[in-house]
């Protein structure tokens, strides 16, 4: 499947011009002597929290610090600017918001929708409004380009109601614990106003079992999930009448696992639900290598598969400190504790759960490759999906650093999983950004040629008093470091630089907030270069929507200087209501984290 095309006329505006620029590559002379611009799929890739720090210590921890790592490669790369219309650094759901629809909204509660009043400057609303987007269309790029035939699907190593994916497919009042029970039920079965009409996405891979099933459902015995696992089928699944996951850890508490699961309180089983609308739903690594297994056998035609894979009972990471992680026993024994991803469980549950070793981020990515790309095919038309690495900003919102890493270790795999994909298929833009900086992360590092200590311990932050006032003995505040189990032990080590070093460091944070700066954009593929010469001064959150924009549908958009998200007007659906409170009454713990 190569050189796959699709034109479109095309201009550059940029914020306050319009520029005339090269296209992209085109398929031949005459398309691009014509003034035709390539349509192609759209690839957006959100490692959270990621900003030039992280992917620097992620490569040296990796690959080595004289390495290339796939995010290195990626053919352009421009600052991002990743502020809101009230705040310099944006809410997840804001900024996803923002990467969705094309404009900037209120940081706090935009959800696919936006918290401010119609003059962002007057202060909020005491509702979010239903908005249309850049395009005018009521809903996100990816909305429209599902409603308009296009395949469409998004991945997520978190619950899949995380906004930096479920607000390119939800529309919410609210980012909330009982919001997340209805972000889930749109992404099965759409939009309030819209429902049947938004198109169901070929693929929703990510966390969150326990959002698609009613409370008290009884959790799976080992004997049934067995016998499920061993039918003579092309994919055996496990029944919908049961939850799989626990959380991680549970099967260690002294007072013993759970027996039931949910946390649907509208008595939806939400999973079967999905399965009645024809999607295949896998929640174990078992399920998924046999969905992988069928489709490269033939056994499953990936044109006509939809996937719902729900790998947790919420994020598929587990983002607590790691002194949590021993001291809950999640502790792996069959990891050497000198392995370089350590032996925590960092990554779904405990060995011998059937949550245990779940598929990673670029995993998910790969499968779900070839189910949109063979949708495509089918439909004759490029797809477009969202990708998120969740884990990089949660784990750095921890400031667990041996998660941080390996967190961004998947997201580099997973562009890696998106660069192979455009050398096969070059109608294909691959972008990449994070809506701000999580943690803030740092390498404090050993010589080599001295005495390692057996330990990190702190260096010092801000001058000390006499520095300040002249006064005599100062105290000087010290930021502890973090070592490869947690803060006081052992450095880390790098991969061996080109003279085979291993370089030691500690991991240095400056916070456990999000803040700004640091994140640059990087590009691939099709409009590369219009990333790399016509953003290049100023590449803003709200120009993923364009370029994203420009790759599907071929049009470019006037950037919105000093415009808000108009208002959707009726009938165009309904503005989605807060949820009933008799509905959602449980406390669903981390899921507006």
């Amino acid at each position: 499947m190569r050189g796959r095309q699709w034109t479109a006329a095309v201009a550059i505006p940029i914020a306050g011009a319009l520029a005339v620029v090269p296209t992209a590559a085109q398929g031949s002379d005459d398309t691009a002597s014509s003034g035709t611009h390539e349509t192609g799929n759209m690839i957006f890739i959100h490692p959270d929290g990621s900003d030039v720090a992280m992917w620097e210590l992620a490569r040296i921890y990796w690959y080595g610090p004289d390495a290339v790592s796939n995010w290195d490669q990626l053919e352009a790369a421009v600052p991002y600017r990743g502020h809101a219309s009230d705040i310099l650094t944006t809410s997840s759901n804001g900024g996803a918001t923002t990467h969705a629809f094309g404009f900037k909204t209120d940081a706090p509660d935009s959800f696919g929708t936006d918290s401010g009043a119609e003059d962002v400057l007057a202060g909020d609303a005491e509702e979010p409004r239903t908005i249309n987007a850049l395009s005018g269309y009521a809903g996100s790029w990816l909305r429209e380009a599902g409603n308009a035939g296009l395949p469409i699907g998004v991945v997520n190593d978190g619950d899949v109601a995380e906004p930096g994916t479920a607000a390119f497919l939800t529309e919410v009042t609210e980012r909330s614990d009982a919001s997340a029970l209805e972000i889930a039920r749109q992404l099965v079965q759409g939009r309030p106003g819209f429902d049947a009409a938004d198109a169901d996405p070929a693929v929703i891979m990510g966390g969150g079992e326990d959002l698609f099933f009613p409370t008290e459902t009884p959790i799976c015995s080992p004997e049934v999930i067995d016998a499920a696992l061993a039918e003579d089928t092309a994919v055996p699944t496990i029944p919908l009448d049961c939850v799989v996951h626990r959380a991680p850890g549970d099967t260690l508490d002294e007072d013993g696992p759970s027996a039931t699961g949910g946390l649907r309180t509208d008595g939806l089983n939400l999973a079967q639900a999905a399965a009645d609308e024809g999607y295949t739903v896998i929640r174990t690594r078992a399920e998924f290598e046999a969905l992988a297994a069928a489709i490269e056998s033939g056994d499953v035609d990936p044109a006509e598969a939809k996937v719902l894979a729900l790998f947790a009972s919420q994020d598929i990471f587990n983002a607590v400190a790691e002194e949590q992680l021993i001291a809950a026993g999640l502790v792996d024994p069959s990891v050497p504790a000198d392995a370089k991803e350590t032996n925590l469980v960092l990554y779904g549950s405990e060995p011998g759960t059937p949550g245990y070793r779940p598929p990673t981020a670029p995993e998910m990515a790969a499968v779900a490759t070839t189910v949109l790309d063979a949708h495509s095919e089918e439909a004759g038309k490029p797809f477009a999906t969202v990708w998120e690495v969740e884990g990089t900003d949660n784990m750095a919102n921890i400031d667990n650093a041996s998660g941080t890493l390996l967190e961004a270790r998947y997201a580099d795999e997973m562009i890696g999983v998106a660069r192979d994909f455009v050398e096969a298929e070059p109608a294909t833009t691959v972008l990449t950004a994070a809506d701000g900086t999580a943690g803030g992360i740092q390498a404090s590092p050993y010589n080599v040629d001295e005495e390692l200590p057996p330990a990190v311990e702190s260096i010092p932050v801000n001058p000390g008093e006499e520095l300040v006032t002249g006064g005599e003995e100062p105290e000087v505040p010290q930021n502890p470091l973090d070592g490869r189990y947690g803060r006081g032990t052992e450095p880390f080590l790098s991969a061996p630089d080109q003279f085979g070093q291993e370089l030691p460091f500690g991991i240095a944070w400056t916070t456990t907030n999000d803040i700004t700066g640091g994140v640059v954009t990087r590009a691939e593929g099709l409009n590369a270069d219009l990333v790399d010469e016509v953003f290049s001064a100023r590449f803003e959150n709200n120009d993923v929507y364009r370029v994203a924009y420009l790759t599907l549908f071929g049009k470019a958009l006037e950037y919105p200087e000093g415009e808000v998200a108009p208002t959707r007007p009726a009938p165009q659906g309904t503005t989605p209501g807060r949820p009933d409170e008799d509905v959602v009454t449980d406390v669903l713990s981390g899921y507006a984290g």
